[in-house]
């Protein structure tokens, strides 16, 4: 039922097929530079400079982003944050027409994308409250999951194919016209959204800012239910993505056995998002959550003692289908109860704890095995430490178990 009047929101979709250019742009973007390291520039070493040369503003911007989408008309920041990434793709392109596209230049265009996503982001996830009921939230956001699912297994290889029989210009060329559609899809007088009515625009950023973490850190609500989300990505996400390919080749695997394994990982995503597109969760989704949530911990266990690459396959499934079927509902819940006045800070507060832990769990699982910690070893200590914070969770947050 909240699918079929989501299909008659047109400003909704709108929103949702703008979010679906702009994720074929990003996926698209993503293999495009890292295989022009490469292949091209020959430095395949300075990758990781280039991917935290993003990481790093979209942390800082991503709170000044929440502080403007509850100021300003969100449709507007998505649309100048779409047209700007546009612009900077389009530099991509031209620097390579000319044979001008160095590392340097790479490193600054990914500094400034980041930075830009840092704007998007927050005004992305406050929209949806407002443009869907309340009961459409759960459905409205797993529809835009699930498509986001499907389109980085499809982007990927577009991209691929474009690399393969056309040339690099070819790829940032279509990533450039897809980030185009997606700032055209958001422009203000399609989305029609009001302006957040804030009356705190007499403030300083900075006060708005600690405005949004007092209100955060005076709800036990809102710290089990980011606390739930860092465990996700800090002990499962993060060290599983980094140790699919070390496990490939401890098992004599080839490159076509770590896209089964990556493949098996987002088919259960996909499959965890088209349940709840078409189940809506309504009792005990409290309780849900922290048994999804210990499945997540327990299957990371037993995938860090698999050997067969069948097995990694099936229990890699298993550990997004049950990754994902605790975050997206915890997502959901802290919409519904959120302030419509703070709903972009609260929202920045909690995509930072979704994106800032992967790169600091792959980091610290990184520096673990140079020391000499074998894969499976710190995959296993990951998923007991994770499984022992989860117990601390449910024992302690006796007001999250209740919820409905």
């Amino acid at each position: 039922m909240e699918l079929r009047s989501l299909v008659k929101n047109r400003r909704f979709l709108f929103l949702w097929m703008s979010e679906t250019f702009a994720v074929l742009s990003f996926s698209m973007f993503l293999i495009t530079i890292s295989w022009y390291m490469v292949d091209y520039l020959h430095l395949p070493q300075y990758m990781g400079l280039v991917f935290a040369a993003a990481s790093l503003p979209r942390m800082v911007t991503m709170m000044v982003g929440g502080v403007l989408a509850d100021r300003i008309q969100r449709s507007k920041i998505m649309f100048s944050a779409g047209l700007g990434e546009a612009f900077l793709i389009g530099i991509l392109l031209v620097t390579y027409l000319n044979d001008w596209l160095t590392f340097p230049v790479l490193l600054g265009v990914a500094f400034c994308l980041g930075a830009l996503d840092g704007f998007f982001f927050p005004a992305l996830s406050s929209s949806i409250p407002a443009l869907v009921q309340k009961e459409e939230l759960q459905s409205a956001n797993t529809l835009i999951h699930s498509t986001q699912e499907l389109i980085f297994l499809i982007g990927p290889v577009t991209a691929g194919v474009l690399m393969t029989y056309y040339s690099f210009a070819a790829t940032f060329g279509v990533s450039m016209i897809a980030m185009l559609l997606h700032a055209i899809l958001v422009f203000p007088p399609f989305i029609q959204d009001a302006k957040p009515t804030s009356d705190s625009t007499k403030q300083s950023i900075m006060k708005e800012i600690r405005e949004g973490l007092d209100y955060v850190c005076r709800s036990s609500f809102y710290k089990t239910g980011i606390l739930i989300i860092i465990v996700i990505n800090f002990f499962v996400f993060g060290p599983i993505f980094l140790s699919l390919p070390l496990l490939v080749k401890e098992a004599n695997g080839t490159a076509l056995h770590l896209s089964f394994l990556e493949g098996g990982f987002s088919i259960g995503s996909l499959l965890a998002t088209i349940l709840l597109l078409f189940i809506t969760l309504r009792k005990n989704r409290g309780k849900l959550i922290l048994f999804f949530l210990f499945g997540t911990l327990v299957f990371l266990w037993i995938f860090s003692q698999m050997s067969s690459i069948g097995g990694l396959i099936l229990l890699a499934s298993s550990v997004a289908f049950c990754g994902f079927m605790a975050f997206m509902p915890t997502d959901v819940l802290i919409q519904e109860r959120t302030d419509p006045k703070l709903m972009g800070r609260v929202m920045s507060i909690v995509f930072l704890a979704q994106t800032a832990f992967d790169p600091v769990a792959q980091t610290l699982f990184s520096f673990l095995m140079t020391i000499g910690f074998p894969v499976r070893t710190l995959l296993a200590v990951f998923s007991v430490i994770g499984l022992m914070i989860a117990v601390l969770i449910y024992v302690r947050a006796k007001h999250w178990r209740s919820i409905c």
